[in-house]
């Protein structure tokens, strides 16, 4: 039986393409149309992107969470979904801007991963798939968004700008990011045991996980109890976003891992 959820995926990728058009158009003649056409152009893919996960599940008979390229997709398609209801006309530009490379560069380096379905290995027939890896993803878009907002306090820190409440909004997302997080890193950990026989071995993943973790949960810490500067909990943020993509990417691609996958095409 033929396969047809490759036909949603290039689908949304062709529909965040014109809404990534229209943002650079909303940069480029700063008319805030173009802003909300961009949107309403990614929510679309974000729906095709939905049918993808769902026609491909029904196609492997697993959920879409295995392979580096599904789960790369699943990031891409959550970004989009925090593209929508989280990046607001009012924001700065330059939150807006690398919120959108973000997601673009995610969507982008997908295309280049190996799409084949492949069978699924005994040790991720799991109830856990659906649990472990969609609660660390979650964490990772709302670390991305951080990011974006916290390249820019830090820069306006520079120049002597107003935070104007965003400062409210970065503790928040790290701390959804913390939480869900710390949740995946648990839930792994129990998958683990049932898997390998031992809760945690110091695999790269893993280390580099609660690495992150740590950072992140620094910042958490710090703010709340230490009442630390914005600027500060900024800086914290984007080193915590460096640890997550090496967590993310380096391990993937460079160190041997339980997590590692094939992405050769």
């Amino acid at each position: 039986m033929p396969s047809y959820n490759i036909i949603f995926f290039y689908a949304g990728c062709i529909f965040y393409a014109i809404g990534t058009a229209l943002g650079i158009a909303y940069f480029s003649r700063s008319q805030p149309r173009f802003f909300d056409y961009a949107r309403q152009w990614i929510a679309v893919g974000a729906v095709a992107g939905l049918f993808f996960l769902i026609t491909r599940y029904r196609d492997q008979g697993y959920l879409p969470l295995v392979s580096l390229f599904e789960i790369t997709f699943f990031w891409a398609w959550l970004l989009s979904i925090v593209v929508c209801l989280l990046l607001k006309a009012a924001m700065a530009k330059p939150i807006q801007a690398v919120a959108l490379l973000i997601f673009d560069s995610v969507f982008i380096w997908d295309l280049f991963l190996d799409k084949q379905s492949h069978l699924l290995n005994p040790l991720l027939n799991s109830p856990w798939l659906g649990i472990h890896v969609p609660a660390v993803i979650l964490s990772y878009s709302a670390f991305a968004l951080s990011f974006a907002i916290s390249v820019y306090l830090v820069i306006g820190k520079k120049f002597g700008r107003a935070n104007g409440g965003l400062d409210a909004l970065n503790a928040g997302l790290i701390l959804f990011g913390v939480v869900f997080l710390g949740f995946g890193i648990v839930t792994g950990s129990i998958w683990a045991h049932t898997a390998w026989g031992t809760y945690w071995s110091w695999d790269p993943k893993e280390t580099w996980a609660l690495i992150t973790f740590l950072i992140y949960g620094t910042a958490v810490v710090a703010r709340r109890v230490f009442r630390m500067e914005p600027f500060w909990q900024a800086m914290t943020s984007i080193a915590g976003f460096l640890s997550m993509l090496i967590t993310f990417f380096g391990v993937s691609l460079f160190m041997v891992s339980h997590h590692a996958y094939n992405v050769v095409k």
